[in-house]
C-alpha cells in the first residue's frame, strides 16, 4: 500500500472533558452521530478548536448555518451510480442489517458535510485577516440540548483493511487533485466495515472522478458554500478572538489545511450524494 501522511486527529474516545463538550454540541448542532474530521483535526492544536468554535457558536446554536447547509442537498446531481439491486446486494453479502447500517452512515455524512463546508469556508475568511477582528464575545447563544442518536461504527485504519481496497481508497482521495492532499474522508473509513461493498462502490465513483462529473458538481456546491459563508462571516467578525487563534507560520498552515478541505468536501457530498441515491428504498 502506498505510503500516506494523514493528517493528526483528536478521536471522540481520546478527548479531554473540554473538548469532549465542543464535540457533543457539534453533533447536537448539526443532528449527526459524529465528529467531522476537520473539528477532530483542530483539536490537536492548543486552543484552536475552542478558537474556530466560539466563532461558529452563534450561527450552529440559532441553526442558521443548518439552514444555509440544507440547501446544498438541492444541487443537481452531473452523474448517477449504479442501483444496488437486491441481487447485487446478495453478491456483497449485504443483510437487511448491512444496507440499513450503510444507509445511516450515508445519510449521516450527507447531513455533517454541507455543514462542515460553510464552516471551513467561513474559519478561512476570518482567518484570511492576520489578526483577530473581533472586540468582544458577542451572544453565542444558549448550549444546543444534545441529539441521542445511534453510534457510529469505529474508523477503519488504512493498514487495517484489505490491501486493494485501501489502494482504491487513495486512488479516489486523489480525485483530481493528483494526491496533494493529506486528507482520507472517513466516510470511507466508517464503510471500509463492508470491504466488498465498499470496493464496489469505489471502482464505480473513479471513473467519475477521471471523468469531471463529481468535479462538476462540486463547483456548483462549493460556490453556494461559499455565499453563504461569505454572509455568515461578516456576521461572526465579532467573534473572532484572539484566544486560541493561530499566528505566523501556524495560522499559514491552518489555511491550507483549510484549503484541502475547502476542496475536499464538495466533493464528499457528491460522493455522499450518489451514494445514497443508489441505495434501495426499503
Amino acid at each position: 500500500m502506498a505510503n500516506i501522511k494523514r493528517l493528526p486527529e483528536l478521536s471522540e474516545r481520546d478527548a479531554p472533558t473540554e473538548i469532549k463538550a465542543i464535540y457533543d454540541e457539534i453533533r447536537a448542532c448539526c443532528r449527526v452521530p459524529l465528529v467531522a474530521l476537520i473539528y477532530r483535526h483542530l483539536a490537536t492544536q492548543n486552543g484552536v478548536l475552542e478558537w474556530g468554535w466560539r466563532a461558529l457558536a452563534p450561527v450552529m446554536r440559532s441553526g442558521v448555518l443548518s439552514d444555509s447547509a440544507e440547501k446544498l442537498a438541492s444541487v443537481p446531481l452531473a452523474a448517477e451510480l449504479p442501483l444496488l439491486t437486491h441481487e447485487k446486494a446478495l453478491a456483497l453479502a449485504l443483510k437487511p442489517m448491512d444496507r440499513a447500517a450503510i444507509s445511516y452512515i450515508v445519510a449521516a455524512y450527507n447531513t455533517a458535510n454541507p455543514h462542515n463546508i460553510i464552516a471551513v469556508r467561513v474559519l478561512m475568511l476570518l482567518l484570511a485577516s492576520e489578526e483577530a477582528g473581533g472586540q468582544c464575545s458577542g451572544d453565542s447563544g444558549k448550549p444546543t440540548p444534545l441529539a441521542k442518536f445511534p453510534g457510529m461504527p469505529s474508523l477503519v485504519e488504512l493498514e487495517e483493511m484489505p490491501p486493494a481496497l485501501a489502494e482504491l481508497i487513495l486512488r479516489l482521495r486523489i480525485g483530481s487533485d493528483n494526491g496533494s492532499r493529506k486528507i482520507v474522508p472517513t466516510l470511507y473509513r466508517h464503510l471500509a466495515h463492508w470491504p466488498d461493498y465498499m470496493m464496489d462502490q469505489a471502482n464505480a465513483l473513479i471513473p467519475l472522478f477521471q471523468g469531471g462529473e463529481i468535479e462538476e458538481t462540486a463547483t456548483r456546491i462549493a460556490a453556494i458554500a461559499d455565499s453563504n459563508a461569505l454572509r455568515l462571516g461578516k456576521e461572526l467578525t465579532i467573534n473572532d478572538l484572539p484566544g486560541g487563534r493561530p499566528t505566523g507560520a501556524a495560522r499559514e498552515q491552518l489555511l491550507v489545511t483549510l484549503a484541502d478541505f475547502a476542496a475536499t468536501i464538495p466533493e464528499m457530498i457528491a460522493v455522499g450524494r450518489l451514494m445514497a441515491a443508489a441505495l434501495p428504498r426499503n
